[in-house]
């Protein structure tokens, strides 16, 4: 007898909490799925680039602050001295950190769009501007202080939005438990391509002023600034969009609840803060000792530059062998390092170990400034790395802004610069401490484990 469809009964579907139970976790799966990083591809390595040029111009205008207070002694502020010109330049370099908190959490709330715009365009003004200046106060306003807020702004999130497109080993290894799949660690390399550019940047505006300035004047040696770097703001505009939306219960600005005041986090970033204290004194007696030893004036000058360009295979090469040692344990490795190098900065007398001193120097500092910023980002989720990147900003900031002037006081009229280095390597000792500390705090253990 033939069966018909009408003769098998249509089953009767009902919804069991076992079905919900698991339709709601294959939700949660993808939406997981969805917000992890892809640690790679062509859009994650444009954005890479878009930053990497972005440092180039405004980071490197930064480091090559050391060509602007020469001229300037020389030139308009000949009247003022040597320290109040030097503040132009600290509080220029503490503002690329100090909104650190309020830019990371602008990148957390979904706000990174304007935020990476209008920085571009307090940039653009402020370079335009300068050549205008002619008094102090004006540069103070528009070099420093304009042109220091764009950059805190625009480098904090830039740096930040790295990991929503570049995985954390440390957050790979985790999962590991969870289900198998191959350990992605480009975070560390993207890190690394990103901060070479403010060397590269720190070794091409010495010279491009040095060539430009006495052919075409300070006014359209700085119009040739401001387009150069504009070339490069538009395109970070064009190709950096943040990847993960904003979370639904984004804490407060202010909030320091969680990661941020973890014993691991507080202690890795004081010794950031002593780093930054003491990292940058030599490059700014750099030039003074050595016409102080006998350099020629234009070695002396493009001294500067050496330095800039040998952070660059120091910048690169931890961020790949980062993938293997671990972020944190190449950081304490290259402060170890500088306190070395200070010492024999500041002590040696003879012209080519004077130069091969700032060589190295320059090689473990570019490994230091490469990598700093990656165990923070490791420390916690994607959706957070705005806020603790942030925080770290704004303390180290501070360690920026009182560093130089700590060394000046040390130096005072002095033609001896050992106490100045004594003063660095020791608060370099210290950061190192408290980077071995935060390990400590974050694996339990200090001289195992890939951190």
């Amino acid at each position: 007898m033939a069966v018909t469809t009408e003769s098998i009964p249509e089953p009767e579907i009902t919804s069991t909490p076992t079905v919900a139970r698991g339709t709601d976790e294959d939700e949660k799966s993808v939406r997981a799925a969805e917000s992890e990083p892809p640690d790679g591809g062509t859009t994650a390595w444009l954005v890479t680039l878009a930053i990497f040029g972005i440092n180039l111009g405004q980071g490197g205008y930064l480091v090559a602050w050391g060509t602007f207070q020469a001229f300037y002694e020389d030139t308009f502020l000949s009247g003022s001295s040597s320290s109040a010109i030097a503040w132009i330049g600290s509080i220029q370099y503490a503002l690329d950190y100090t909104p650190g908190v309020l830019a990371g959490r602008l990148l957390d709330a979904g706000y990174f769009r304007a935020t990476l715009f209008l920085s571009c365009v307090a940039l653009t003004v402020a370079n335009f501007t300068v050549p205008e200046c002619h008094t102090y106060y004006q540069f103070v306003l528009s070099q420093s202080i304009l042109y220091g807020i764009g950059s805190g702004f625009l480098y904090t999130p830039c740096l930040a939005i790295i990991s929503h497109y570049c995985e954390s080993f440390l957050l790979n290894c985790a999962r590991l438990h969870e289900r198998k799949f191959a350990v992605n660690k480009k975070r560390p390399i993207a890190y690394a391509i990103v901060t070479a550019g403010s060397a590269i940047g720190g070794v091409l505006y010495p010279i491009m002023f040095r060539r430009l300035e006495p052919s075409i004047g300070f006014p359209w040696t700085m119009r040739f600034f401001a387009f150069f770097q504009l070339v490069f703001f538009t395109f970070g505009v064009l190709v950096i969009k943040p990847r993960q939306a904003p979370p639904r219960d984004l804490p407060r600005l202010l909030d320091l609840r969680g990661v941020v005041t973890s014993s691991a986090y507080i202690s890795y970033v004081f010794a950031v803060f002593l780093a930054f204290m003491a990292l940058f004194t030599p490059l700014t007696y750099m030039t003074v000792k050595a016409n102080q030893i006998g350099l020629s004036a234009d070695l002396s000058f493009y001294l500067i530059s050496i330095v800039n360009a040998a952070t660059i295979p120091g910048r690169i090469l931890c961020g790949f062998v980062a993938n293997k040692f671990g972020a944190l344990n190449l950081t304490i490795a290259t402060t170890v390092l500088s306190v070395g190098f200070i010492l024999g900065w500041a002590v040696t007398e003879s012209r080519s170990t004077y130069i091969g001193m700032a060589i190295c120097y320059g090689i473990s500092t570019g490994g230091f400034l490469g990598l700093y910023a990656v165990p923070v980002a490791q420390m916690g989720t994607v959706e957070d790395t705005g806020r603790r990147t942030g925080v770290q900003m704004t303390i180290l900031s501070i360690g920026a802004l009182i560093g130089p002037p700590i060394s000046g006081a040390i130096q005072g009229n002095q033609s001896d610069f050992t106490l100045v280095g004594v003063f660095a390597a020791v608060t370099m000792v210290g950061s190192t401490a408290f980077m071995i500390l935060a390990k400590k705090f974050y694996l339990g253990r200090v001289w195992t484990g890939i951190f």
